[in-house]
């Protein structure tokens, strides 16, 4: 069996209801509040952002992020949220023009001044560092500097909690609401093997509000009894041998993602495994928010933890 290909940052992909290769794009009206369809992360720096806005107008990219305790909201592990990254206040990133066919993109993020970070640097296991949630807030407007500029906006996290079930199983929980597109993962490593024997790694569920139901809902993903869905849950396992490397991620991750017009939020746990490692890898992720749109070379599936991606 070939050897799993290393990976090396992030890519976040969000697809909306435009179609953007080989489709017809609906140009917003003025006033309406951008989208992001597709970002990327290399190194677990913001590297890409690109989405929809109103032609000839300009995006403002601004981050705000904090730290929590992964959990859940009922019994002993509880959630609990930390302190807000630069006393809560937004950081500008970069700012760029809307292109004719309603396109804009922000390229080569991580050579400029700010960066921003995606992933945390350590498994916490109910401290502070081990969960990160980041909001990518967009402002239209009409200059590059400002003047009536729309106002942004995120879906809302209840919580997010990655466990160890019995059995050495990992599993991801949590809850979010006021997102069009939201989905959920847990994974101990990237989800690449050339062949049908290699272990899954990844298991994921998302839901598209605006296709039924009240558009926003809360959506929940519980192990228990209750919420909207079962908790995605995979093996925790070490696959590396003498001869063979399976690559893993030094710790089991639960990774949620919303999309709205106005922003979207990232927000993403650790947890240290029980048992040391042959082979470890850093992360990268590719994320959808709808799979019938604008697929391409893209996996059907709302994460592909796997190869790595360039913008």
């Amino acid at each position: 069996m070939q050897r799993r290909r290393l990976v090396t940052g992030l890519i976040l992909a969000v697809s909306v209801f435009t179609a953007i290769v080989g489709h017809a794009i609906d140009v917003f009206s003025v006033g309406a509040k951008p989208i992001i369809y597709r970002a990327t992360a290399n190194n677990n720096d913001l590297d890409g952002v690109e989405g929809l806005g109103t032609p000839g107008r300009f995006v403002q990219l601004w981050a705000r992020q904090r730290n929590f305790k992964d959990g859940t909201p009922d019994g002993p592990d509880a959630f609990q949220w930390c302190g807000w990254k630069n006393n809560g206040n937004p950081t500008f990133v970069a700012s760029t023009q809307v292109a004719s066919n309603g396109v804009f993109r922000f390229t080569d993020l991580r050579s400029q001044t700010t960066t921003i970070m995606l992933f945390p640097p350590a498994a916490g296991d109910d401290v502070c560092r081990g969960g990160l949630y980041t909001e990518l807030l967009l402002l239209e407007c009409n200059t590059s500097v400002g003047g009536n500029c729309t106002s942004s906006e995120v879906p809302t996290m209840q919580y997010l909690n990655v466990r160890q079930l019995p059995g050495s199983v990992g599993a991801a929980a949590g809850k979010i609401s006021g997102a069009d597109q939201a989905a959920i993962a847990v994974a101990d490593g990237p989800d690449d093997g050339p062949e049908f024997s290699d272990t899954i790694d990844v298991d994921q569920n998302g839901f598209d509000t605006t296709t039924s139901g009240p558009v926003g809902r809360p959506i929940e993903w519980r192990c228990g009894t209750g919420g909207t869905a079962p908790c995605p849950s995979i093996a925790i396992h070490d696959g590396s041998n003498a001869t063979e490397t399976d690559p893993e991620y030094p710790f089991v991750m639960a990774t949620m993602q919303g999309h709205r017009h106005g922003g979207s939020i990232i927000a993403t746990a650790a947890r240290a495994r029980n048992n040391p490692l042959g082979f470890t890898v850093n992360v990268n992720v590719k994320f959808r928010g709808s799979l019938d749109v604008n697929l391409g070379c893209d996996a059907a599936s709302f994460f592909d933890f796997s190869i790595p991606f360039s913008f």
